[in-house]
């Protein structure tokens, strides 16, 4: 999911809490941004350089190679003992900030089944054939063509494509 997505549904998570949680609001919100934070700082790490243009180009690529290191925050082995550390403090604070990372990590597992589920039917509707160049492709890959600013219009089909490796690297050249 976009940064900007996650930028909408963050905030109207905290417009809809904030007759709850008052001038906390922002303690959740900012845990729900800044995870993604583990992102840069893996590729910081793994490809010695602080270019924040060129992490956004290698996970802005066609199809990014998934590490699970680079998503360490959003791991279970990371938030269980949190979610552990909060029960036996009672800390209301770090509750929050569990709140924000799993508001988080939710909205991502809800956008891979849906991406994963586009996949598949593209997939089957263009038959494993690229419908760019006509090459049979047992795996197509998904490309957007259109990201809608609707988050309710976000996973239409019509604004997507499955592509062939090949054509959907070309895709992100352009």
């Amino acid at each position: 999911m976009r940064i900007q997505e996650h930028l909408k549904l963050s905030t109207a998570a905290a417009v809809i809490t904030l007759p709850w949680l008052k001038q906390d609001v922002w303690i959740p919100f900012a845990a729900s941004l800044l995870i993604d934070s583990d992102h840069y700082i893996w590729h910081a790490l793994t490809q010695r350089t602080l270019s924040l243009r060129a992490a956004m180009r290698y996970f802005g690529q066609a199809n990014p190679p998934q590490r699970p290191l680079a998503k360490f925050l959003h791991h279970p082995f990371v938030l269980g003992p949190l979610v552990l550390i909060a029960l036996l403090t009672r800390s209301r604070i770090l509750w929050l900030i569990l709140g924000g990372l799993l508001f988080h990590v939710s909205l991502d597992t809800i956008h891979l089944r849906q991406m994963s589920h586009l996949k598949h039917s593209l997939s089957a509707q263009a038959d494993a054939t690229c419908p760019t160049c006509g090459q049979h492709c047992d795996q197509l890959q998904l490309h957007t063509l259109y990201f809608a600013p609707n988050i309710f219009d976000r996973y239409n089909p019509k604004h997507f494509v499955a592509l062939c490796p090949s054509c959907h690297a070309k895709a992100h050249q352009h």
